[in-house]
């Protein structure tokens, strides 16, 4: 609760009971009521009645605007209602966090590396989302990320919410602690770098238990805190359980210069992936809807499509079993016998039960063509014969043989009809095998790189310092292996402390010596992805005096 003024008694809200205060800003309280229709609690935020100054109504109208664009993210409140009550009050009637905020929670007890880890990666997501819609936070700080009943961080207050680069208004706020260097400046500022900064800040706040420029027992009043966020470097955590990738990760996104932070919440957030394969934990998922594009093609589409297949026609009068394949039988010739694919099966007419007379087969004079596979077979009942009335088609006689011959007979025309039949079968398989559906080939969008790549950034190679111009020295390196939108960050490096890492596109830079000693500096690579060099001894270079 905000001590320099009363909190303003809750407003008489159509549909909604008060039942308690929730919280209170600089611009506004937020109550607890209970929704009417549907029944459920809901979080109130009420503008200050005194609060006259335009700048202020136009802002606390873009937040609700904004928070309807957005408010479909797993990870950013959702807003329910917008409305001006008939006493003149603008409210907000958003969703009911239940649990303690991030700023309740961090001041009670520091976070552990894993859960600040993925709720770094969760609320980049939420960043990264509002990004897109060309919306920058500007406030982001632990007392805006709420937590749901779920135990999700919910990001909210776009109060002092504007486009991503431009001024802000006169009477805007801003939660000092947690704003980077250019932002005292008055000025300009590129309203993704500012939100980058103020998400790792945000994080080392969690992992820290304060501020990034709170120092215990010393003076923090907010000249210092402008002072020591404008010119110190970022003091290390020293907790003995988080990684060197993760001091390094939050000290890139807390750059001094805007230039040298992350790109973007996403580069923000792979990095934090990364270091989540590193520590052997679960990865957890960027969420950020990405926009269809209608003449991309998918790997999965041609799986995805109705394939049509011929189809075999089965009488249900005639006896047997349906082909396997569909093939093209024939008209029978006016001697009443088959022809079967060129093969002449002779019938001969029986007063039996009707069975399927054995065909003997001469093998095809062409090959099956497409029409002969996809025909329907037309099966006409055949006469029925006994098995040992059968004749070779074009035999010397239609006499039966007798005795051993007659089942020798019998046995090689089954063996030539099992052999023929499946040469035929061989011969329609081939031709009736579909043709592999082309796979598309489909461009991925971001992330381009996934945090569980096991390819790594190399270091820098060949980093060595000469003496250049004007008494400074001259480092160069070698990039082993370049990748298009590579660029570099380097520091100065000593092993009572080191520089901060300052951005360049070349390979190579001037350096002023060190008076007391040898030179050294440290060189990392950085893909546009925001991977970046593991900083072994090869990325460590130094020359002596020049």
């Amino acid at each position: 609760m905000n001590a320099k003024r009363p909190v303003a008694p809750p407003p008489s809200i159509p549909g909604f009971t008060y039942i308690s205060l929730l919280g209170s800003g600089g611009f506004s309280d937020v109550y607890l009521y209970e929704q009417d229709r549907p029944r459920r609690k809901v979080a109130v935020k009420v503008l200050l009645s005194d609060l006259k100054t335009e700048g202020a109504r136009r802002r606390f109208e873009s937040e609700a605007n904004l928070m309807a664009q957005l408010s479909s993210h797993p990870y950013i409140v959702t807003i329910f209602e917008a409305e001006i009550t008939d006493a003149g009050h603008s409210y907000l009637a958003m969703e009911y966090c239940s649990r303690p905020s991030l700023d309740i929670r961090y001041r009670r007890q520091r976070f552990s590396v894993d859960e600040v880890l993925a709720i770094g990666i969760q609320v980049a997501s939420a960043v990264e989302t509002a990004h897109r819609a060309g919306i920058a936070h500007r406030d982001i700080k632990p007392a805006n990320i709420l937590v749901t009943d779920y135990n999700r961080p919910a990001l909210t207050d776009f109060g002092i919410s504007g486009t991503l680069a431009g001024d802000q208004d006169e009477d805007a706020g801003m939660s000092i602690p947690w704003s980077p260097p250019e932002q005292f400046s008055g000025g300009q500022v590129d309203g993704v770098l500012v939100d980058v900064w103020a998400l790792g800040a945000t994080l080392y706040t969690l992992l820290a238990g304060r501020s990034p420029f709170v120092l215990p027992g010393a003076d923090n009043s907010q000249r210092e805190l402008i002072s020591r966020i404008t010119t110190l470097p970022l003091p290390k955590l020293g907790r003995a359980d988080v990684p060197e990738s993760l001091e390094l990760a939050l000290a890139t996104a807390m750059a001094k210069s805007p230039a040298s932070r992350y790109s973007s919440a996403h580069a923000f957030a792979l990095a934090l992936q990364r270091i989540q394969a590193e520590l052997n934990l679960s990865v957890t998922p960027f969420e950020v809807l990405e926009e269809p594009r209608g003449d991309e093609a998918h790997p999965d589409d041609t799986f995805e499509e109705t394939r049509v297949r011929s189809v075999a026609a089965i009488d249900p009068d005639a006896t047997g079993h349906a082909p396997t394949f569909p093939v093209r039988v024939q008209p029978a010739p006016a001697d009443d016998s088959t022809t079967f694919n060129n093969a002449t099966i002779a019938r001969a007419p029986s007063a039996g039960p009707a069975f399927g007379a054995l065909p003997s087969f001469t093998a095809p004079a062409r090959p099956v063509d497409e029409d002969d596979v996809a025909a329907t077979v037309n099966r006409s009942s055949m006469p029925g014969a006994d098995p040992g009335d059968v004749a070779a088609a074009g035999g010397a006689d239609g006499g039966s043989p007798s005795g051993h011959g007659r089942r020798n007979l019998v046995l090689s025309i089954v063996g030539g009809a099992v052999l023929a039949g499946a040469v035929v079968i061989g011969v329609i398989a081939g031709t009736t095998r579909p043709e592999p559906a082309p796979q598309a080939t489909a461009q991925v969008s971001k992330p381009a790189a996934d945090a569980l790549d096991s390819g790594t950034v190399p270091d820098v190679a060949a980093l060595a310092g000469r003496p250049g111009g004007g008494g400074n020295l001259t480092f160069s390196w070698r990039n082993p292996q370049p990748r298009p939108g590579d660029a570099y960050k380097w520091r100065t490096y000593s092993p009572k402390g080191n520089g901060e890492f300052q951005a360049t596109a070349k390979t190579s830079i001037q350096v002023k010596p060190n008076p007391t000693g040898e030179t050294c500096i440290q060189v990392m690579i950085v893909r546009s992805d925001g991977a970046s060099s593991p900083l072994e001894q090869d990325s460590i270079g130094c020359a002596g005096q020049p």
